[in-house]
C-alpha cells in the first residue's frame, strides 16, 4: 500500500489531498487568495486526519511544481521539502499543467475532443499553454509562455478541450470545474507519472518551475 499526499499552491487555491494506491481518500480546498503561508499546514493536517492517515505514515509527497505564482510555488515547495528532507517520504514534482490535463482526461474523451489544452495565466497578456493528446496523458508536455493572441492562434476549438485558470481567455465556454487548480488533480497526475516511471526529486535540490522571462519570437 502506498499513501500519497498531494499539495497544490501554484495558483489561488490552497489545497491538499490524500490518495491511497490511486484512490482519493480526502481533499481539502481553501478558495481564498493569498492564504497559502497561513493555512497550508492546517490544510495538510486536515486532509491527513480526514483520510485517517497520520502525516508520518505518508510514503509520497506530490507537489505542484509550476508554472504558477512565484510566492505560492515557493510556499508549497518549501513545505514539501520540509516533509521529505530525510528522504522519507519521497518527493514527486508534478507540473501544474500536467495535473490539470490529467483531471480533464475523462471529460475530454467523453466530449469527443482529441486534445487537451491547458492555459495558465502569467503576467500582462501572457499565458503558459500546453497540450496533450486525450488517448494518453503527455507527462512531459511543455508549458510554453506566449501572448494570448499567440495562444488563440494555436487553439482548435473543434478538437480541443480547453482547461486551466486562463481558459476563459481562449474560449467562451470554459469548464467551470477545470478552471482552477486542485490537489486532487495533482494526485491524479502523480499516479499516472509513477506508473510511467517518473523519478522522484531530490528534496534538498528541488526548485519549482518559477516564472521564466518571456522571449519574443
Amino acid at each position: 500500500m502506498r499513501r500519497l499526499l498531494a499539495i497544490e499552491t501554484s495558483g489561488a487555491v490552497c489545497s491538499a489531498a490524500v490518495s491511497v494506491d490511486g484512490m482519493l481518500t480526502s481533499s481539502i480546498e481553501i478558495l481564498r487568495s493569498n492564504v497559502h503561508d497561513e493555512m497550508l499546514a492546517g490544510v495538510v493536517t486536515s486532509a491527513c486526519e480526514h483520510a485517517g492517515i497520520p502525516v508520518s505514515d505518508i510514503d509520497i509527497v506530490a507537489v505542484s511544481s509550476g508554472p504558477g505564482s512565484f510566492t505560492g510555488l515557493r510556499i508549497g515547495a518549501s513545505f514539501a521539502k520540509g516533509l521529505c528532507y530525510t528522504g522519507t517520504p519521497k518527493l514527486l514534482a508534478v507540473p501544474s499543467h500536467v495535473a490539470m490535463m490529467a483531471a480533464a482526461l475523462e471529460v475530454a474523451r467523453l466530449s469527443g475532443a482529441s486534445e487537451i489544452a491547458c492555459a495558465i495565466g502569467s503576467h500582462r497578456d501572457l499565458v503558459y499553454l500546453s497540450t496533450s493528446p486525450c488517448d494518453e496523458l503527455d507527462i512531459e508536455a511543455d508549458a510554453v509562455l506566449m501572448t494570448t493572441d499567440e495562444a488563440r492562434a494555436r487553439i482548435d476549438a473543434a478538437s480541443m478541450l480547453i482547461v486551466g485558470p486562463a481558459a476563459g481567455l481562449l474560449t467562451a465556454l470554459p469548464v467551470s470545474g477545470l478552471s482552477r487548480h486542485s490537489a486532487r488533480f495533482v494526485a491524479y497526475a502523480a499516479w499516472i507519472m509513477l506508473a510511467k516511471g517518473s523519478p522522484f526529486a531530490d528534496a534538498n535540490q528541488f526548485v519549482p518551475n518559477y516564472h521564466q522571462e518571456f522571449q519574443p519570437r
